[in-house]
């Protein structure tokens, strides 16, 4: 026999006495279940004691619970009650501190007032004393007024007299300018002309140069009060150019030589032409 074959028998010996052991204590412990369920004292009779006690129990639960429910529902109606006068109370202390407030308020006002009516009575005795003297006074600058109305009577008579006088003599003057007027027309005299023969204050713009001739035509001419010999200076963006000198003249325009002793520079179409610079 090898080696192996002998473990073998070993391991089988060994589980027999294994299985013989345990097969003696099943043996040993075996009980009749039938009789332990069903007996007078088995588990199903306990279990049926213990449904009818677990009965018991929960309808004394029942019971309780709707003892505690009933005694629940009168405590919370006793105590809404119990809420409602007290909400009752708080609403009528509200009001009764806001009453006190303002009755305070009312004090408290009725007392500034009082001591502003104080005040105003004061200041309507003094406002009364000071319009008697006022009073006073204004009779006395009434009877002053009274004798200077009765002095400015006297002279405004005096002043209409004179204006009488001076509107006669207004329209002597009117009629003595109309005639004046007349004459200066006839004559082609202008009244507006200056007495010092200087140009009236103009501007205007180069029409035409004429370099060969040294010749400018430019947009004033008689109607604008320019007449030979005045003198036209010329600007472009502010910048001096030159100076012309007017030798002939027609109503809308006019043609004048360039003075070269004033030349800074060519005189353009298009440049600026004033009887004088400030």
């Amino acid at each position: 026999m090898t080696l192996l074959g002998k473990a073998f028998t070993v391991v089988i010996l060994l589980l027999s006495i294994l299985f013989m052991g345990l097969a003696l204590a099943v043996n040993a412990s075996h009980r009749n279940w039938r009789d332990v369920v069903l007996g007078p004292s088995g588990y199903k009779a306990q279990i049926e004691a213990y449904a009818q006690q677990n009965e018991q129990l929960q309808d004394a639960q029942q019971r309780a619970q709707a003892s505690l429910a009933r005694e629940q529902v009168a405590r919370r109606t006793s105590l809404a009650a119990l809420q409602t006068q007290l909400d009752q109370l708080n609403d009528d202390l509200a009001d009764r501190i806001g009453r006190i407030q303002k009755l305070d308020e009312k004090l408290a006002n009725l007392t500034e007032t009082d001591k502003i009516q104080a005040e105003q009575l004061q200041e309507l005795t003094d406002a009364n004393k000071r319009l008697r003297e006022q009073v006073t006074q204004e009779q006395k600058n009434r009877d002053d007024l009274f004798a200077q109305t009765l002095v400015l009577q006297d002279k405004l008579s005096e002043a209409q007299g004179v204006r009488m006088e001076l509107d006669e003599r207004n329209k002597n003057l009117a009629a003595e300018l109309t005639r004046f007027r007349e004459v200066a027309d006839h004559m082609g005299i202008d009244p507006k002309a200056p007495l010092d023969g200087a140009p009236p204050d103009r501007n205007g713009n180069v029409l035409v140069v004429t370099r060969n001739k040294g010749l400018v035509e430019v947009s004033i001419g008689q109607d604008d009060g320019i007449r030979a010999g005045h003198q036209l200076d010329v600007t472009r963006d502010d910048r001096y150019i030159g100076r012309l000198r007017v030798v002939k003249t027609e109503p809308d325009r006019a043609v004048a030589e360039i003075m070269k002793d004033y030349s800074e520079g060519f005189i353009l179409e298009g440049d600026r032409v004033d009887t004088s610079i400030e």
